[in-house]
């Protein structure tokens, strides 16, 4: 069993995994490491080695990582003829390894190739805009959003990078807070419309988002549906308080905040309004997002 891992080259817990996580893999399997040197260097890696045949694909990051390695997957061959996908959390947030309940502990991992039984997870596909608005298709595999996500993404860029990972990410969440003002848009689904102004609206397939934010706590990656999470043009001391909540793990019980499911959505808005992915900024609406449901196995607890 050939198995390739992708290694994010400015994760904070770089040494950790050379230390303790790869040699105990080496002791087991065949092991290939593949380590980013500079922006969307992961998707390039993650689609040679599918070219290469490599069985199993180990993601080691955040969700920025496991988005690009997903994409990159995505981007050479049909679904049935993919790799394995697994996850070995080395981020800040790791919001699809704490639905997944991925490990980074060295024993479990040896454990979960040793087992190696996939599980099929649905992806989220994505059309929207670039800034040339010029159509942009992209994949994700744990959440998107309007509204907050991107302007805290958009923050992020702006933040020093001597600050680090986590500090970098609670700046951003606080200047986007005070910054941000809810957006126009308009949803369109199967089964339900919304026209309004959205402080967020995230349409997910994992549970949570931004660091333990869970926007659907009741989410299955395996259901063939999104969850989706919408927080309307309510005052921000109110949303500010909802925020705890949910990073409880409880649903908020209030009509401007709006939980549902779908298997397609359309987001529309008569403003420039900006979409993110998994941390990563990937354009502008119009967008339409549709879940493919089993599309990818996933090595799972």
């Amino acid at each position: 069993m050939k198995i390739a891992i992708i290694l994010n080259g400015i994760s904070r817990k770089k040494k950790k995994f050379y230390e303790s996580i790869l040699p105990a893999l080496q002791q087991k399997f065949s092991v290939s490491i593949f380590e980013t040197r500079f922006a969307n260097h992961a998707h390039q890696l993650a689609a040679a080695a599918v070219t290469d045949k490599y069985d199993i694909i180990l993601s080691a990051g955040g969700d920025g990582t496991l988005h690009q390695v997903v994409n990159g997957m995505m981007s050479i061959a049909p679904p049935n003829q993919l790799p394995m996908l697994g996850l070995i959390p080395l981020g800040s947030g790791n919001d699809f390894a704490n639905t997944m309940g991925a490990t980074a502990n060295p024993a479990e991992l040896l454990e979960l190739l040793s087992i190696n039984q996939p599980l099929p997870i649905d992806l989220g596909k994505l059309i929207c805009k670039d800034a040339s608005n010029q159509e942009l298709v992209k994949y994700f595999i744990n959440a998107c959003s309007v509204g907050m996500g991107p302007a805290t993404v958009k923050q992020m860029a702006k933040a020093p990078q001597w600050l680090g990972a986590d500090l970098r990410y609670l700046q951003s969440i606080v200047c986007a807070f005070l910054s941000h003002t809810p957006e126009p848009i308009e949803i369109k689904t199967y089964d339900w419309n919304w026209v309004g102004k959205v402080r967020v609206l995230a349409i997910a397939n994992g549970k949570s988002f931004g660091s333990k934010i869970y926007i659907a706590p009741d989410a299955k990656p395996d259901d063939g549906v999104f969850s989706t999470f919408l927080v309307s043009d309510i005052p921000l001391l109110k949303f500010l308080f909802y925020l705890q909540v949910v990073k409880g793990k409880k649903k908020v019980k209030d009509p401007s905040v709006v939980y549902s499911t779908t298997t397609k959505i359309e987001i529309t808005s008569p403003q420039s309004v900006a979409i993110e992915a998994e941390g990563e900024l990937m354009g502008f609406l119009p967008a339409t997002i549709e879940v493919y449901p089993n599309q990818l196995n996933f090595l799972r607890v």
